[in-house]
This record gives structure tokens, sequence and C-alpha cells, in this order.
């Protein structure tokens, strides 16, 4: 039965790829994914790991599991993080029917659950950035090049501190046509975005904190995010296997 379920799987598997997270020239993380789509109801699973060497010389391991529904809203939600004997799972589980969001924080030493309210249309935050951009599928861009979008985040780390809570970002379409960008010698397509975490902003500031992110056209995962301040994260490789084979 394994052996079916894998065979399955990896049928139903339609990207891959992989980013390198840089500060300056200095690569301090990697991040590999793979994504599955269901035939039968269009949901997807965006499948994230994502390693680092904190200042301790410790190898921090994050794994994420983000299942969307076929109007991109996530279902289920499982981050995984480990750094050495640390190991805590925080899991967000979306109840379509009354909508509210179960929420688990569980660690060695405490489990945490509680029961969000949430609007119809949200996102989640993750470290993953593969998944970062979804939320760009779940409602029509507004004429204005603007949208404004509710993200569910947790600040918890290591113990439980606070509940999950919603910020509102805004994210403007810095142009109406896709353009062609190089990376590592390959050009690619994409649309350029940014974002601005900050509730309403109808004025253009380009001093504003922001984010800028080149997206593809394959399901919004991003070729690359970068702050101006130093800080990128660029795809090493990124694979359409519903195109072309596995290697």
């Amino acid at each position: 039965m394994a052996n079916s379920d894998n065979s399955k799987k990896k049928e139903n598997k339609i990207y891959r790829g992989a980013y390198k997270y840089m500060r300056n020239t200095n690569i301090y993380c990697e991040e590999t994914f793979e994504v599955f789509k269901d035939k039968g109801d269009s949901s997807m699973l965006f499948q994230s790991h994502i390693m680092s060497r904190v200042a301790t010389g410790e190898l921090l391991n994050i794994s994420v599991d983000f299942k969307v529904n076929k109007d991109y809203i996530p279902t289920l939600v499982v981050i995984n993080k480990v750094l050495g004997n640390n190991n805590v799972v925080e899991t967000f589980s979306f109840n379509s029917k009354n909508n509210t969001i179960n929420y688990s924080f569980e660690s060695a030493s405490e489990t945490e659950k509680l029961v969000l309210n949430t609007t119809p249309k949200f996102s989640i935050s993750t470290p993953a950035v593969c998944t970062s951009m979804l939320h760009l599928r779940s409602k029509k861009f507004d004429s204005t090049g603007k949208n404004i979008y509710n993200v569910l985040s947790s600040s918890n780390q290591w113990s439980y501190e606070s509940e999950p809570s919603f910020n509102t970002i805004t994210i403007r379409r810095m142009n109406q046509a896709s353009e062609t960008k190089t990376i590592d010698g390959s050009n690619v397509q994409g649309v350029d975005y940014k974002i601005e975490y900050k509730e309403e902003s109808d004025e253009y500031d380009k001093d504003a904190p922001n984010l800028r992110c080149f997206v593809s056209q394959y399901v919004t995962i991003p070729y690359f995010l970068e702050d101006g301040k130093g800080t990128k994260i660029e795809v090493k490789y990124f694979n359409n296997l519903s195109e072309r084979e596995l290697d």
C-alpha cells in the first residue's frame, strides 16, 4: 500500500525547486520545495524544507506543509521547527463551515490549542518562500494595481507566548504586463510586486518599509524577494514537472 501511495504522490507532483537566502553575497540558508496537485478537487499541497545554521553553530531545520483549496485559501498548514533538542509543531486547520481556524502549538513541555475567527479569504504566514505569494490568487486584482490582504501570523518560537493575529498588508503590482528578468544566466518571465506592511496606503511611498517580489506565472511561486538592504532570496532551480519528466 505504501508503494502505491508513493507512486500516486509522485504522479501528482507538478513543481519542484529550491531557493538560496543571501545577505549581501553570503548564503546563510537554503529552501527546497515540492508541489503536488490533487486532480480530484484541484487542491494543492506545498511541502518545503528550510535549513540554516544559527549563530551557535547548531542546525535549524524547518518543514512546512501548506495545503490550499481550489480558491487558494489555506485549509491546513503545519510548521515543524527543530533546533538541537527543541522541537515545535504549529498547526492551522481551517473550517470553512463556520470560518474558524483551529490552532495548536506543541512542544515537549507544553501544548496550547485555541480557535480563531477569520474572514472567508485570508492567508497564513510561514517561513517558506514558495507559498509567500499564494494570496495573490485568492481574489481578483484591483484595477488600481493595489490589493489588501489579511495574513495570519504567529510570533511563537520555542515557547507559546501569544495567540496568532491577523495583519493587513498592501501589495502593489508594479507593472501591468509580465517582464523578463535574468537570474543566474537564465531568462524568466514574471510580474513585479511590492509588499507594504501598513494598513492603508493610497499613495505610493518609495521610502515605506517593503519587499520587492518577482512572481512566476506558476501558481505565484516567487523567483526572488529582496528588501533593498542587502537581503535577497533567489531561486536556485525551478522545474515545471507538468511539462517535462524528472531528470
